[in-house]
């Protein structure tokens, strides 16, 4: 499929913003982070119980900003031990779940002047090890939260997903003298939808059930995947 991204009016985009988990890669980082944890014996039991049960009791909570708050699996591990981690899921995301598509379109934008800006959910020592692998220097994700030497189990600053992504994708812009009218943006959940509402050139890949139906809607381009319906 053609990846060489253009506005409606024919021009380049200015700034290429794209999600991580399930749009460049195809599985969930963070599952595998937490699975790595796990199964090396970094994160024992007492924290898994603690993890699952803030989900447990803050059901709202997670209606409202997605599975993604959580972060309670971290709680008490050095941010070394967590960069490590990341460090080697990373690497397997590079290895087996890029998405061809959408790493083929970072590199055709980026041959025309687009500057791609990694925008994303996911654990910032995930996203800066999965981003330098595919030419992608800006990062914008969640970044843990440490006191004392120490992971909090919450974050610190904006964790871009819904329409805090798109309060972030704005002020991206205005450092780059750029409106949302003027880029291209690439997203896979029905919480991409308020930054894909905005850009000039929305793209839902591999998007879940809502999104597929909203981007199909509006007439965004929409790059098949698991859950995509053709005629």
């Amino acid at each position: 499929m053609e990846t060489a991204l253009r506005l409606p009016d024919g021009s380049v985009p200015d700034l290429y913003l794209v999600d991580m988990d399930g749009t460049l890669v195809s599985t969930s980082s963070e599952k595998l982070l937490l699975a790595r944890l796990a199964t090396g014996g970094v994160v024992g039991p007492a924290r898994l119980f603690a993890f699952a049960a803030g989900y447990l009791l803050h059901p709202l909570r997670t209606l409202e900003e997605g599975k993604g708050w959580n972060r309670r699996y971290l709680k008490g591990l050095e941010p070394a031990v967590v960069r490590a981690e990341a460090a080697a899921c990373a690497e397997i995301l590079l290895k087996r779940h890029l998405r061809r598509w959408t790493v083929e379109s970072v590199a055709s934008l980026a041959s025309l002047g687009c500057r791609a800006v990694m925008l994303t959910a996911s654990l910032r020592p995930l996203a800066l090890g999965v981003a330098s692998g595919v030419g992608i220097e800006e990062v914008h994700a969640s970044v843990p939260e440490v006191y004392r030497g120490r992971c909090t189990g919450g974050l610190s600053g904006t964790r871009p997903w819904g329409r805090s992504k798109l309060r972030l994708a704005r002020d991206i812009c205005r450092a780059a003298g750029t409106t949302l009218e003027r880029c291209a943006a690439a997203g896979d959940s029905y919480g991409d939808r308020f930054l894909l509402e905005e850009c000039g050139l929305p793209v839902a890949v591999c998007p879940g059930r809502r999104l597929e139906k909203t981007a199909k809607r509006n007439g965004w381009i929409v790059i098949p995947g698991k859950h995509t319906k053709w005629a």
